[in-house]
């Protein structure tokens, strides 16, 4: 048997040199942009050798997205849920964050990088999966507002605060992360103590069956009626209980 190690495993070693420069790069870049010469000096591999493992920098870039983005489903995956929608929020939150400070290379092209959800299909997977758990928090009765706005209020607050922390080099115990989360909880989610279901009033009930409503005229509705009613149900959904 020869000495030498499989091609395939030489292979390996230098694609993950590469993407392992491009991530430390990136990570002391005070900018986001690292240059091909930055990166293969870095791993001490020429040009070709690159072009050799990806098509070109944006490509190898792509790679470390998308690693990035299976390690962060990963770990949201291994949260442990306990049922309660604030306890869940929280934690939901806080793996966001860490996942944030702890990887900044990688969650500056996830998060900050525009490009990100096109070339990585992990991507859409962990926006589909946020945007299912509030849908399922929404029909619950749990959400102050529609599951829309919950969702983009939540996902644009959480990126907020991790690549703010990323910028000031803090870790997820940074007071702003905690501030806002509870900021953000208390908008988006009815108190615990909201009483029970004969106290709770016409308000979650209207924003449940406006949530529900499907677009157009459903039958046998007019277009003026469903207008009628989408403005009724948005007045009473917005009523203090």
């Amino acid at each position: 048997m020869s000495a030498n190690r499989p091609t395939e495993a030489i292979d390996g070693g230098v694609r993950t040199r590469l993407m392992r420069a491009a991530e430390l790069l990136l990570a002391s870049s005070a900018d986001g942009r690292i240059s091909t010469r930055e990166i293969c000096s870095r791993a001490g591999v020429t040009a070709p050798t690159l072009y050799h493992h990806f098509k070109d920098k944006e490509a190898l870039l792509d790679a470390v997205v998308l690693e990035g983005f299976n390690t962060y489903l990963a770990q949201k995956r291994a949260v442990a849920w306990s049922g309660d929608v604030l306890e869940d929020f929280r934690a939901g939150w806080d793996m966001h964050v860490s996942f944030g400070c702890e990887h900044p290379a990688h969650y500056r092209l996830m998060f900050g990088n525009p490009r990100a959800d096109q070339v990585a299909p992990a991507a859409s997977v962990a926006r589909d999966e946020v945007a299912h758990t509030v849908a399922a928090w929404g029909a619950d009765g749990h959400l102050k507002i529609p599951v829309d706005a919950a969702t983009q209020t939540i996902s644009a607050a959480a990126v907020g605060v991790a690549l703010q922390l990323i910028a000031l080099r803090a870790d997820s115990t940074h007071p702003i992360s905690t501030n806002v989360r509870d900021t953000v909880a208390q908008a988006l989610f009815h108190p615990r103590d909201a009483g029970d279901d004969a106290a709770v009033g016409v308000s979650r009930p209207a924003r449940l069956l406006l949530d529900a409503l499907p677009p157009g005229s459903p039958a046998p509705l007019r277009p003026t009626e469903v207008a009628l009613l989408r403005e009724w149900l948005t007045s009473l959904s917005a009523t203090t209980e």
